[in-house]
């Protein structure tokens, strides 16, 4: 398991504008993003199919940015 950074916006809102949340994300071994958790450890919760997670206490939608390692040179 590796934790790395995962930028996060919220849903219905401009992608363009910087992140407003920065989110914590746990991979596998593999690199592929397992959970997401915020600023207060709360897990969210991934909307299947999608890159969007929902946080369970306040029911926003976030699309989350994964950090892929390996494609930077």
């Amino acid at each position: 398991m590796h934790i790395r950074p995962v930028k996060a916006y919220k849903m219905n809102e401009d992608f363009k504008t910087l992140p407003k949340f920065m989110y914590m994300g746990e991979y596998d071994d593999d690199s592929h993003l397992i959970n997401v958790y915020d600023s207060s450890k709360e897990k969210l919760t991934k909307i299947i199919g999608t890159y969007q997670w929902i946080s369970n206490s306040t029911g926003e939608i976030f699309f989350i940015e994964e950090d892929y390692p390996y494609l930077a040179n």
